[in-house]
């Protein structure tokens, strides 16, 4: 929702709060009029009576409209920004660097955008309804019980310090309950999405007990926070009323002797009592809602420690590049400071080169593609490409250059034809149709009743683990980039399909520079650079025939192999 709708809402909702008080208001100044239009047995006027009470009946009947036209508009105001907040949220997540989603549980994040948000969304509307109205019925109010009689106003008045600082100190150590209320929440809502995402592998180690009790540890957890937040909240209410209590007590007998000594009507006096139970009445309504005003604020500051993460630098410097040379300069890198892992990398792979990353688990070889798409930023040094900077130049411009199939394949919720496309939207379908060959994805997608329109459902759940990959490659060879790099592409594949895709990696690279990360050593022979990494260091370059003369650790790991 834009901020002109949002304020000129939030203006129409102040005016029908302010509106809405002074019909409130208003109705026990006639009532107590009509009270004393008593005046004692068979002494009524009730001309007098009626028209007052007509008057108080139209002014009940305003304040009905007006008070449900402060919910419609505090109920669009609210979802309009939560709305907004959600927009923005997801954005900036966007936006932030890769690293902060692969340290962060995806299911924290989650219960941020649906439980976090919706708290917000009703903590906002009781604050709009409440507060706002509330306000004006205390100021309005305030003035009538002046305008009646200053000595009980003044009681009235005394004891609104007593119902703030209870209300205070609730408000402050509920706050900090629903603070780790909402981050127990946000566990558990990663607990469970990690157990829902890798259910067959829970039952194939029988840890359902395992996963039942971790599961009934968090929740017992989240209950007994819960309990104690919602208990702490709840103290504000009866207090204030045992305040409200002894105001009336007191106005009773002070008015008492004013009726007595001072001339005070008994309408007067009814209408001061009404008077001072509107005063009173926000205080009590407001720490009702107590509970849900701090969930709220509780789960704002959660999406706002989001929302202050960083975001990725970025160049907005933009540049065509030709994705001919590549090179790395003295390049240091760690993921935690102070433990590098990346050590004095420096290398130059020449264009068109056909590039092999070997070695252990752990090496660093995954982490070399990261950092030359700029998925991470390096502590020093430089890569450059076709002698540009990565630095200098917006990650756009290097990602255009790039053409990517990562080990774990990731097709969205969509059409075979869209995720296929998901590149470049802007490709015809013949062009589609011809990767899709090469990538040996063609004819099981003709053999669907719908083909390339074929939707895949959430998490890729209706296609294999295989078919995914080669739709992937097919993605990544509709781009058409300079340089394709591929982190262990095959490795869903069955021998059949992989020796046919890479026939296919062997002509597509003949037109590219290409880096692809291997464990089966077999793929590796023909490659013009092999980059053999061990503990986070460039130990050994060189081809196939180069390596296995030197009889280094690449001929042990290929000795180990065959």
């Amino acid at each position: 929702m834009k901020k002109t709708k949002v304020y000129l809402l939030l203006s129409i909702t102040i005016v029908c709060s302010l509106l809405a008080a002074i019909t409130l208001v208003l109705t026990p100044f006639y009532l107590g009029k009509a009270i004393d239009f008593m005046i004692g047995k068979d002494n009524v006027d009730m001309v007098g009576v009626v028209e007052m009470l007509k008057i108080a009946l139209m002014l009940y009947a305003s304040n009905f409209i007006l008070t449900w036209l402060v919910s419609l508009f505090a109920n669009q105001v609210s979802v309009g920004i939560v709305g907004s907040l959600r927009e923005k949220l997801f954005a900036h997540i966007n936006k932030l660097p890769v690293g902060y989603l692969d340290t962060h549980s995806h299911g924290d994040i989650q219960s941020r955008f649906a439980m976090d948000s919706e708290l917000i969304l009703d903590g906002m509307y009781q604050l709009i309804t409440q507060l706002i109205g509330g306000i004006f019925v205390v100021v309005i109010s305030a003035y009538f019980m002046f305008s009646i009689n200053v000595m009980m106003t003044v009681i009235v008045i005394a004891l609104v310090p007593l119902m703030y600082i209870t209300s205070r100190l609730v408000a402050k150590h509920s706050l900090q309950l629903y603070k780790k209320q909402q981050a127990i929440a946000g566990e558990i809502s990663g607990t469970v999405n990690e157990y829902f995402a890798n259910n067959t592998l829970l039952l194939a180690y029988n840890h359902q007990e395992d996963a039942i009790a971790k599961f009934e540890a968090l929740n017992a957890a989240l209950n007994d926070v819960g309990e104690r937040a919602q208990f702490i909240s709840a103290i504000t209410n009866p207090t204030t009323r045992v305040v409200n209590n002894i105001s009336y007590l007191l106005i009773g007998l002070v008015g008492a002797f004013a009726v007595r000594e001072w001339g005070l009507t008994v309408g007067l006096l009814t209408s001061f009592i009404s008077y001072s139970m509107m005063f009173s009445k926000p205080f009590n309504e407001f720490s009702a809602v107590v509970a849900q005003v701090m969930a709220g604020r509780a789960s704002l500051e959660r999406i706002n420690a989001i929302l202050e993460e960083p975001l990725e630098s970025n160049n907005a410097h933009e540049q065509k590049l030709d994705g001919k040379v590549v090179s790395f300069e003295d390049v240091q890198f760690s993921y935690v400071e102070g433990k590098p892992l990346i050590k004095n990398l420096s290398l130059e792979i020449k264009p068109l080169s056909k590039v092999a990353i070997v070695g252990p688990t752990g090496a660093g070889k995954s982490t070399l593609i990261n950092l030359l798409m700029r998925f991470y930023d390096i502590d020093s040094g430089s890569i450059k490409i076709d002698g540009v900077d990565l630095q200098s130049v917006s990650k756009q411009s290097i990602r255009d250059t790039m053409g990517i199939v990562l080990q774990d394949p990731w097709l969205f919720e969509g059409t075979i034809r869209d995720n296929i496309k998901y590149g470049k939207v802007d490709a015809s379908d013949e062009a589609m149709f011809e990767v899709s060959k090469q990538a040996g994805c063609h004819d099981y997608i003709m053999s669907l009743d719908k083909q390339y329109d074929t939707r895949i459902a959430l998490e890729s759940k209706n296609i294999s683990l295989g078919q995914r990959q080669m739709i992937t490659i097919a993605r990544a060879l509709l781009v058409d980039a300079p340089i394709i790099i591929l982190d262990e592409a095959t490795s869903s594949l069955d021998v059949v399909t992989e020796q046919h895709i890479q026939s296919v990696f062997v002509k597509i690279m003949e037109k590219r520079t290409s880096f692809f990360v291997a464990h089966r050593l077999s793929t590796v022979i023909d490659s013009d650079v092999i980059l053999v990494m061990k503990d986070g260091q460039l130990i050994e370059q060189g081809n196939h025939e180069e390596l296995m003369a030197r009889e280094g650790f690449y001929h042990k790991l290929y000795m180990s192999q065959f």
